[in-house]
């Protein structure tokens, strides 16, 4: 089992950049696609996921130490140290049982796709953490590795179940034919995301509303370009963050980058991963007919969406202010602040057809209970990271914002909890 851990923590170590196109090499290869088109893919996807990483990193290391500024400015002290969510991830995967859960969920998958319970093929390996850390907190709820381990069984299910009713939606939303988005801490919203936006429906004012970026750019010109709102608001995270005029145009001008470059890097990523998708589904149907196959893959691919995108730079003021004001928050939401609205905007874009008016509101409602559940599971989170080796650097209790979107998860723990 170690060897296995050992194996996936390499290839996950490597970064999307590499792990995506090895996954889909592996699979092409075993599923035979032709070989020149998988290694296209293989690489072109690489290159993508490069393109974003680049975007996206540049711009979080840009835009952090006005956050942190913005924090210290507002006064937000707490005790819960945010250490992001890679720190989340690797503790996860040091969790003793997760080469079994990987095992578990993964022979779930294939057992649902020949009864045709799902439609729904995980090549994301990587994402597994999520089924992992499922399992992990519901064990320390339950005191029950087998409570564990069924409770993860339960994570993957509802998942793939929920990959397939929202699959039309996010191909259609995000322009991604034959994809889903099975990462539980962004589909496990999805229902929640769908009924807001039908109650939005029954709002004066707010139902005839047109938000989506075309919709913006059209009733405002130039300024409702993807590229002016990244400046303004760029603008505007850098005076909260006390910066001189030099700190202020360079956030501006880094903020704008990421509106442009990541949507335009994600084109890249979907001319290899298309091609790939296409092959492996048009090969299933062929050998299982009856079947429509959609391929599911980590829903930060929707983190290119413009909507996405200005949602999520939207929360990072919205997320500091609920951080100050809510009464049973004790999250100081730093390290995941400056992209994770973005993952929790994916349905609430989805559903609303680009609404960004609609997916804002919807997020803010998702933050308030994201941070509640994070600061929930903040012992749990703590005690995970010990178990894995995860240096506190002093900090008696740890959590991160990534750890409060699973919000599946933490209703199954606290069912779990009942059994201890």
């Amino acid at each position: 089992m170690q060897v296995v851990i050992d194996a996936l923590n390499w290839i996950a170590g490597l970064g999307p950049m590499c792990m995506m196109p090895i996954i889909m090499l592996l699979i092409g290869l075993v599923l035979r696609v032709k070989f020149s088109t998988l290694i296209k893919s293989c690489i072109t996807t690489g290159v993508g996921f490069c393109g974003v990483s680049l975007v996206i990193n540049t711009f979080i290391s840009q835009v952090a130490p006005s956050v942190q500024a913005m924090v210290e400015r507002f006064g937000l002290h707490t005790d819960i140290m945010d250490v992001g969510w890679p720190a989340r991830a690797a503790a996860t995967w040091a969790y003793p049982m997760a080469a079994i859960v990987v095992f578990v969920v993964l022979g779930i998958n294939i057992l649902m796709l020949l009864l045709k319970l799902t439609n729904c093929v995980m090549v994301d390996f990587w994402s597994y953490n999520h089924f992992i850390f499922c399992s992990a907190i519901c064990y320390y709820a339950s005191g029950s590795v087998i409570i564990g381990l069924i409770c993860g069984a339960i994570c993957a299910i509802i998942t793939f179940k929920l990959a397939d009713w929202t699959q039309p939606v996010v191909e259609e939303a995000f322009g991604i034919p034959g994809v889903s988005f099975p990462t539980s801490n962004s589909i496990s919203w999805a229902p929640l995301a769908y009924l807001l936006n039908k109650l939005y429906d029954h709002i004066p004012g707010l139902n005839k509303l047109e938000a989506d970026p075309e919709a913006i750019q059209k009733k405002f010109g130039i300024l409702g370009e993807p590229l002016m709102i990244g400046t303004v608001l760029g603008a505007l995270f850098g005076i909260l963050g006390g910066n001189n005029v030099a700190g202020v145009l360079t956030v501006a001008m880094y903020t704008a980058a990421a509106m442009v470059l990541t949507p335009k890097m994600m084109q890249i990523l979907m001319e290899g991963l298309i091609p790939f998708a296409d092959a492996v589904k048009d090969l299933l149907n062929k050998r299982f007919a009856g079947n429509n196959f959609h391929i599911g893959i980590d829903a930060a691919l929707t983190i290119a969406n413009p909507s996405c995108i200005a949602i999520g730079i939207l929360m990072v003021p919205m997320t500091i202010i609920l951080a100050m004001v809510l009464p049973y928050n004790r999250l100081l939401p730093i390290s995941d602040i400056a992209y994770q609205a973005m993952w929790l905007a994916a349905y609430p874009v989805a559903f609303s057809k680009g609404n960004v008016v609609r997916g804002f509101i919807s997020c803010t409602i998702f933050t308030c209970i994201m941070l509640f559940i994070a600061t929930a599971l903040a012992p749990v989170h703590t005690a995970l990271a010990i178990s894995g080796g995860y240096d506190l650097a002093g900090a008696a209790l740890i959590s991160t914002e990534d750890a409060g979107t699973h919000f599946l998860s933490y209703i199954l723990s606290l069912i779990a909890g009942l059994f201890h």
